[in-house]
């Protein structure tokens, strides 16, 4: 039986925890030896995690990693990385009322039917508590990546019908983190803003699109047929709580053209290959081809409002329910940084696959 916590080939990352367990945690496997731990940058990618607008969870912990193996003076041994982190501000007792009710779009029932439990407090397994795991191995990932030259940036592109005019041009740093919204365009930004006060006031919820780039991505990572680059990492972003689809370069937009006009037509550029466009968003055949790498996911909206809403309770009746509670009106810009997370994971994976092939490695 495959328990699905495990995930990667050369690279492996296992998460554990709940909710309102004791902590949430990983294991990173196969990190190679000698790679001292950016601790700016894991602070910083937390940060990133991190609920501090008015939009966001009142939900605030500290996310201190604590590293229990793997690691000597902060630099990596090529054994297991292991680490966890404490859950500090659980409150269970915030759902005692909804224990025995399927509440709408949570995993209550699904796990329900696999499991045989009620309920569980926040989510359980579910909740996207678990993602802050993942942004600590993604972090260290990225800093392996940043090594090579390669770097990821993710960014709000849209929050419901408010969007950039601009989205899939690569953005800095410090202009997305600075942003509430995680949006680098401040007149889309300041349009967001509004729009998620008057969700937030609703006391109802809304999705997002998040824009990732890669660049410095060298041609000739992925795998052919079922370990396709975009394959891969659609699998990985897919497994983020509340991502409900990706698509790269063009994407769906792409159906509206023309081959001749879809086709990305290498050109020799001082005695390199280039391509005149980008529509592929840097994977061809599943394989990178040298350009950025671009790639958007949508994240539905948060399946917690403080709305009158039905459902039924485990013996079928059914129930009305207000969701009570610490809930985002929109979840995406947290969740900006959690794609970058499991896209640098991705990433160091296939660089790693890809350097089996050198036959001076």
């Amino acid at each position: 039986m495959a328990a699905g916590n495990t995930f990667g080939t050369l690279v492996k990352l296992t998460l554990f925890g709940e909710s309102h367990g004791d902590s949430v945690g990983g294991v990173l496997d196969g990190f190679p030896a000698g790679y001292t731990v950016n601790e700016s940058l894991l602070k910083t990618m937390l940060q990133q995690r991190f609920p501090s607008a008015s939009f966001e969870t009142a939900r605030r912990e500290e996310d201190a990693v604590e590293f229990l193996s793997g690691l000597k003076n902060k630099t990596t041994l090529g054994s297991p990385i292991a680490f966890r982190i404490r859950n500090t501000n659980a409150r269970p007792g915030d759902y005692e009322s909804l224990k025995n009710i399927f509440r709408p779009g949570h995993a209550d029932f699904v796990y329900h039917e696999k499991y045989g439990l009620e309920p569980q407090s926040g989510g359980g397994r579910a909740s996207g508590r678990e993602t802050a795991a993942r942004v600590v191995a993604g972090a260290l990932a990225l800093g392996f990546l940043r090594e090579k030259g390669i770097d990821i940036i993710s960014y709000i592109s849209a929050i419901g019908s408010e969007k950039m005019i601009d989205a899939g041009d690569w953005k800095e740093e410090s202009a997305v983190f600075n942003s509430p919204v995680r949006c680098p365009d401040h007149e889309a930004e300041s349009r967001m803003q509004q729009y998620l006060k008057q969700i937030s006031n609703a006391k109802d919820s809304i999705g997002g699109c998040v824009t990732t780039l890669v660049r410095g991505l060298p041609a000739g990572l992925g795998e052919p047929v079922f370990g396709k680059l975009n394959a891969v990492l659609a699998q990985a972003i897919m497994s983020i709580p509340g991502a409900k689809g990706v698509d790269f370069g063009e994407g769906f937009a792409g159906l509206h053209l023309k081959g001749s006009e879809y086709n990305d037509v290498p050109v020799m550029n001082n005695g390199k290959v280039q391509f005149e466009s980008n529509h592929s968003g840097g994977v061809q055949a599943g394989i990178s081809n040298g350009n950025i790498l671009l790639m958007k996911t949508a994240f539905r909206p948060a399946s917690s409002v403080g709305t009158a809403q039905h459902s039924i309770d485990t013996e079928g009746h059914r129930v009305d329910l207000k969701i009570s509670g610490r809930h985002d009106a929109c979840f995406a810009p947290r969740a900006s940084i959690v794609v970058t997370a499991m896209t640098a994971i991705v990433l160091m994976d296939a660089w790693l696959q890809f350097k089996s092939y050198d036959r001076e490695f």
